[in-house]
């Protein structure tokens, strides 16, 4: 049962008959891992804080510098110098205080504990980090949800490889001995704000949607019947335009196969 204060928060969200108050619990009751507090994991967080994901664990190293502030929408020039973890969850904390949201001040690397998350949020913008995300979440059979976006374009899919055989995986796309040397951030080539933004709400609308899947909630809705696993989300902000593309399985991935 919702409490009081859940059932007015919640409000515009348990009036849609996709989600009603059974759909809010299971959202209070999930637990995710989100992978980067930077352009991506900013609006993700507070986008997953917002609709009420209870267990929110956000994992990243780096300090806040000024140049974050074009797109890293929770930090103010008071927070440079500071930990993005910290800082993004006390924003989020701060909008919605009865959620548990915690601070993983590291890298995010292979060792990483993840079988107690329900889905995996990948808003990293390094390379290495999202192969080994791949990897863990496919071991582990975890979704994975992973963003990216620069300069003037943005990437979306959600990876269930390790659940299901004729899935692909991140690898299968985007084979690491062909993208080892692809640079992946922002400081580099550039990014412009609302496209990280557009991205990340997409990707926790994925991430409500997998949820419900996980738990078998309303599945003739067509909310959940429609899954983006194994389709590949381009944005391009010049032209305005969504393309989704079908992926299918590699034969010769080195993860999956």
């Amino acid at each position: 049962m919702l409490k009081e204060s859940d059932l007015e928060r919640y409000a515009s969200q348990l009036i849609m008959p996709e989600i009603e108050e059974e759909g809010q619990s299971i959202l209070l009751k999930s637990k995710v891992l989100i992978i980067g507090a930077g352009g991506l994991g900013n609006p993700t967080a507070i986008f997953c804080s917002a609709a009420g994901i209870g267990n929110i664990d956000i994992c990243d190293h780096d300090n806040i510098e000024l140049s974050n502030l074009n797109r890293q929408i929770a930090f103010t020039v008071n927070n440079l110098g500071l930990s993005k973890s910290i800082k993004l969850r006390d924003y989020c904390l701060n909008l919605n205080p009865n959620l548990k949201i915690n601070s993983i001040v590291n890298s995010f690397d292979n060792k990483f504990p993840i079988n107690n998350y329900d889905i995996i949020l990948d808003c990293s913008d390094n390379i290495k980090t999202k192969y080994t995300a791949n990897t863990l979440a496919h071991k582990y059979n975890k979704t994975l949800i992973t963003a990216s976006a620069t300069q003037f374009e943005g990437q979306l899919a959600v990876f269930k490889s390790g659940k299901f055989k004729n899935l692909p995986c991140y690898e299968c796309i985007f084979p690491q001995d062909q993208h080892q040397q692809t640079n992946l951030n922002c400081r580099e080539i550039g990014i412009i704000g609302p496209v990280t933004n557009l991205i990340s709400s997409l990707q926790v609308t994925e991430t409500i949607r997998e949820l419900f899947i996980g738990k078998s909630f309303k599945k003739d809705q067509s909310f959940t019947k429609n899954t983006l696993a194994g389709n590949l989300l381009l944005y391009d902000c010049i032209k305005q335009e969504i393309t989704k593309i079908k992926i299918k399985k590699s034969l010769n991935c080195n993860i999956c196969k």
